[in-house]
């Protein structure tokens, strides 16, 4: 052991950068850089010159950004570093690991898919075509938004009507009372006529639904880059 030589370690890393951005046939695939660095900081104690051999993990899939090794193992790289007398060193050890993932358009929101337009890899013309999709696929979204929309409100006209037949049900039973009749018969009336349109609207959003869908799958199969 040599006490007279002392060593740290620090780990730190940066966001991982988008450089590659492709589009086929539904399918979007990135290729994404990863960078870390792994900071040796050695403080010689003793009054005299030493040669430093540093021992770096070699991991496959990773490669070396700012340093030339000495030399390299099966499982190592090796760095030799000259220490003065008394003095202390950072020796910063880059590597960026380069990655391939895909996802299927259909799965990204149109916010994610915007996320991407403003890469620097693509062209204008790429960031149409993203665009294309991400408007699609918002218009996909507001016509769901809506069919939920218009089911609630027909959930809740339906017991509006459930509850005034009950009443009317329960007045008819007693005299006196055909004023009140009438005027929930009224109410049941204009639950009907609402009942019926918003049937009317849920139907023509379902058709709009198969329109939007339709629209979206040819788009995602036609464009790519």
């Amino acid at each position: 052991m040599d006490l007279g030589t002392r060593i740290t370690e620090a780990f730190g890393s940066k966001q991982a950068v988008l450089r590659e951005v492709h589009l086929n046939r539904g399918i979007l695939t990135t290729r994404v850089a990863a960078e870390e660095t792994r900071t040796y900081t050695v403080h010689n104690v003793d009054q005299k010159t030493k040669s430093l051999i540093i021992e770096h993990p070699l991991r496959p899939e990773y490669a070396l950004l700012n340093q030339k090794a000495t030399r390299k193992t099966a499982d190592a790289y090796r760095f030799e570093i000259q220490l003065a007398p008394a003095a202390t060193l950072e020796f910063p050890v880059q590597e960026e690991r380069v990655y391939s993932e895909s996802t299927q358009v259909s799965n990204l929101t149109p916010d994610a898919l915007l996320s991407y337009v403003s890469n620097r890899a693509l062209s204008d013309a790429d960031r149409r075509q993203l665009r294309q999709i991400s408007d699609q696929k918002k218009l996909v979204a507001e016509n769901a938004a809506a069919i939920q929309d218009a089911t609630r409100q027909i959930q809740d006209a339906t017991n509006d009507e459930n509850r005034i037949r009950q009443n009317i049900s329960s007045l008819n039973s007693v005299s006196g009372q055909q004023q009140l009749v009438q005027t929930y018969a009224r109410q049941l009336d204009a639950r009907e006529q609402q009942l019926a349109a918003l049937r009317d609207k849920q139907a023509e959003l379902q058709r709009q639904k198969g329109t939007l869908e339709s629209g979206l799958n040819r788009l995602m199969e036609s464009l790519s880059f």
